[in-house]
């Protein structure tokens, strides 16, 4: 599949600008601000209700009032450019402590990929919080058994077998191209369909509009479970519990990758104010509710501080600008 030309791209840039416009509209703050459970917090979701974000925003209400350490939680969504437009409402709220927006990989991709005015260095780190690992998966009746075979067949003709996936430019865009290039394939050359969700991506595999889809594990779990699709190999660092699937690292390709989730506050904050939101993140992932959370969803706990998601960004910025420069998006 030929990557968008010059003028889809100024087009969807031009697009991506009116939406992220919208964005310096400030939204309605609500309640006023009390002290330690009574204060308010506002967990804003950069997408759609439904979505992954939604559901890490809506889990984390939960979680922070079952557990009493917030009472005041207000869930707003700003859906948008992957998640761009709550990128740029988190930044124009400067100094406000009590917001965190979720992120994760998708944002770091779509900043981009849409022309965002901001970046992830606008915001304040908090923390990671979980990941979903992602999957390679073909129709129960492929001529693959095996993640080898497919890359023998891949690498002899990358842009003649069609591959899907969610969004173009999204994480599985992302990932396709990751494991392309662990097969010392051209990430350009291949030929990647994408889709709006796991549903369409499982319709063109059995319909036979794609031989190959990438995934997070969750999208596909039920249809691995009961036959429908085979997963050749996972991007976990190693096999996971319950889910007997090779990783492509034991297969002999080095690629490990999560589609993760964390948190920012917005830029601004004192020392002391970033900390305290730190320290409320960390309190709400060692509750018995946070461990319901990741089990109910089949998320893995990545937790990580804020020094080390800092790092952590880092280096999936600088990977996914290589990634998106390989694919010419």
């Amino acid at each position: 599949m030929r990557m968008p030309s010059a003028l889809a791209r100024i087009a969807g840039g031009a697009a991506a600008a009116a939406l992220v416009a919208l964005a310096l509209v400030d939204v309605s703050r609500g309640a006023e601000s009390g002290d330690g459970a009574a204060e308010k917090m506002l967990l804003v979701a950069p997408a759609a209700p439904g979505g992954g974000w939604d559901l890490l925003a809506r889990e984390m209400q939960n979680g922070l009032r079952e557990e009493e350490l917030r009472f005041n939680v207000e869930v707003q969504n700003a859906e948008g450019a992957g998640g761009t437009i709550g990128l740029t409402q988190t930044v124009n709220r400067a100094g406000q402590a009590n917001m965190l927006t979720m992120t994760g990989l998708g944002m770091v991709g779509a900043v981009e990929t849409t022309g965002s005015q901001h970046t992830m260095e606008d915001a304040t780190p908090i923390a990671q919080l979980a990941s979903e690992y992602l999957v390679v998966v073909v129709p129960a009746d492929s001529p693959y058994s095996d993640i080898n075979e497919l890359a023998e067949a891949w690498k002899a003709d990358p842009g003649g077998i069609p591959v899907s996936g969610g969004s173009m430019g999204g994480v599985d865009q992302i990932f396709a191209a990751q494991v392309a290039r662990s097969m010392d394939i051209t990430p350009e050359d291949i030929n990647y369909l994408p889709y709006a969700g796991g549903g369409e991506v499982l319709t063109s595999l059995l319909s036979g509009t794609s031989d190959i889809g990438f995934t997070t594990l969750s999208d596909f779990a039920d249809q691995i479970e009961s036959g429908k699709v085979k997963a050749l190999a996972i991007s976990s660092p190693e096999r996971l519990e319950g889910v007997d699937v090779p990783t492509l690292t034991e297969s002999g390709y080095e690629l490990e990758m999560s589609n993760w989730r964390g948190v920012i506050a917005p830029p601004g904050l004192t020392e002391a104010e970033t900390a305290k939101l730190e320290e409320l993140v960390a309190e709400l992932r060692d509750s018995p509710s946070w461990a319901d959370t990741l089990e109910r969803n089949r998320w893995t706990d990545t937790y990580q501080s804020r020094e080390e998601f800092e790092e952590f960004l880092d280096e999936e910025v600088a990977m996914t600008k290589e990634t998106v420069k390989e694919l010419g998006l």
